[in-house]
């Protein structure tokens, strides 16, 4: 396998030690390691609970008004697409949410794999508003994807795995870690409910049989095999992965993630990109979670190279950040952007993740990225004083766009789920923070050279606030 960190030839298979060689050699510009939480206390990345975070609410700084982020304007941004828009795309009858809205149509596209993030969002909302219909239809939105979405004939032999809505022949390590991940959550939140667990589990077994096929990211039915070019989503692997050992308490789980950990290093690039699709092609879609992963791999191994891993790969993003605070949708690995279009989504759950970064080096750098995607993510939200050509539609307003530019005017709720958390994750995270650390972070970034904050008049942000709204 292929490996530029100079620490030698990654094993294909065998369990890997859980502590450091002594005397391992540290690569040039290794990131440095601040002291960072105990392990049980930052979990998978669906809600600031998540991470321990006390919610902002009542909570405020100036430093937020200096860097044209008011508080309580991306509260109210959140609350308004929570309880405004994202019910109006969940098709109560079916149980699930749908795929897109197209306002060119006034069409709802059928449910499909939005259902494996979008719950994020209404988890999250449950944990902030404490109402529970948003718990809910979280339930619901899995319970249609075990039905609908997840191989379960007791022959098959990729059990668990979950199927490509656009080639369902096709079942994806990607979408399959996502669903162990949702269902994880859920057990969390419904008493401990086994049910969830056991779906968790019995994906999981997927995903070991991918690991078992040299990592393959896909299975297809029609060739009956797995197919080792495509979408390799390491990073969600190992965040479920790391999470099963979390519910189990079965050592096996981090076995497993630091082997796939270990094989996310081989495949990174020499300038510190991963370029995860059919290992030519970097994409925002398959970025966040692999920084993610790699983290909390080092935080319960504290093997330095983990961490220096993901300091490249987030090292490479703020290199490549564009002038807006957006990253490319995709650059290939001679460096070449594919297309001029961005994945508004992809930005803020970046930018999740480079707080994250932050909390395990107190590197600045990153904590200034995360606010200028947070940023241009606010440019991406319909908000009811726009003048458009579908402004007017219900179904439009406070809702984020899925294409930047506009490629077909569509919203989806897998792309709010993203911006939606990381207003949330953003304003928890940055207010836990000094007043000290605060404040250098508002002189580096200053005000930004156009307004993001439009509302005129924003509704006050707090949880009683949300229940009279609502």
């Amino acid at each position: 396998m292929r490996n530029n960190n100079g620490e030698g030839t990654v094993p294909a298979s065998g369990k890997p030690s859980r502590s450091a060689p002594p005397n391992m050699p540290q690569p040039k510009g290794a990131a440095r390691a601040s002291g960072g939480p105990p392990m049980q206390r930052i979990h998978m990345t669906v809600s600031p609970k998540s991470w321990s975070l006390d919610r902002s609410n009542g909570k405020d700084s100036s430093h937020l008004d200096a860097m044209g982020l008011p508080r309580a304007e991306l509260e109210d941004r959140a609350r308004h697409n929570t309880h405004d828009w994202l019910p109006r795309q969940f098709d109560d009858k079916v149980g699930a949410f749908h795929g897109y809205y197209d306002p060119r149509t006034k069409a709802l596209a059928p449910p499909q794999t939005a259902n494996l993030i979008a719950p994020f969002q209404l988890i999250a909302a449950y944990d902030r508003y404490d109402e529970e219909r948003f718990l809910t239809m979280a339930r619901r939105s899995a319970d249609w994807l075990d039905k609908e979405m997840v191989e379960a004939h007791p022959m098959s032999l990729v059990l668990g795995g979950v199927r490509d809505n656009i080639k369902p022949t096709q079942l994806w390590t990607k979408y399959t870690s996502d669903y162990v991940t949702l269902n994880l959550a859920l057990h969390e939140r419904l008493d401990n409910d086994d049910e969830y667990l056991r779906r968790a589990v019995q994906s999981s077994k997927f995903l070991l049989q991918s690991q078992n096929h040299g990592f393959a990211p896909k299975f297809d039915h029609d060739l009956d095999d797995w197919i080792p070019r495509g979408w390799q989503s390491f990073g969600r692997v190992v965040v479920a992965m790391i999470a099963l050992q979390e519910f189990t308490h079965d050592e096996e789980w981090l076995d497993r993630a630091m082997l796939w950990a270990e094989h996310g290093i081989s495949l990174q690039a020499a300038d510190g990109c991963f370029y995860l699709i059919n290992d030519d092609y970097y994409s925002s879609d398959i970025a966040a979670d692999e920084i993610r992963g790699l983290i909390r791999v080092f935080w319960r191994t504290r093997r330095q190279r983990f961490l220096n891993a993901a300091a490249r790969f987030a090292d490479w993003h703020l290199a490549n950040q564009l002038a807006n605070g957006a990253w490319p949708l995709s650059v290939d690995r001679w460096g070449v952007a594919v297309t001029d279009y961005i994945g508004p989504g992809d930005i803020p759950n970046i930018a999740i993740s480079m707080l994250l970064m932050h909390k395990a080096t107190d590197n600045i750098d990153y904590l200034v990225s995360a606010v200028r995607a947070i940023r241009y993510s606010m440019t991406q939200q319909s908000l009811p004083c726009d003048e458009c050509q579908y402004c007017d539609d219900p179904n439009i307003q406070w809702g984020f766009w899925s294409w930047d530019p506009r490629y077909d005017h569509t919203m989806s709720s897998d792309q709010s789920t993203h911006h939606v958390r990381g207003y949330w994750f953003f304003l928890d995270y940055f207010l836990s923070l000094p007043d000290a650390v605060q404040a250098t972070v508002a002189n580096k970034i200053g005000q930004p050279s156009e307004p993001v904050a439009r509302l005129n008049h924003p509704e006050p942000a707090t949880v009683e606030a949300a229940r009279t709204d609502t």
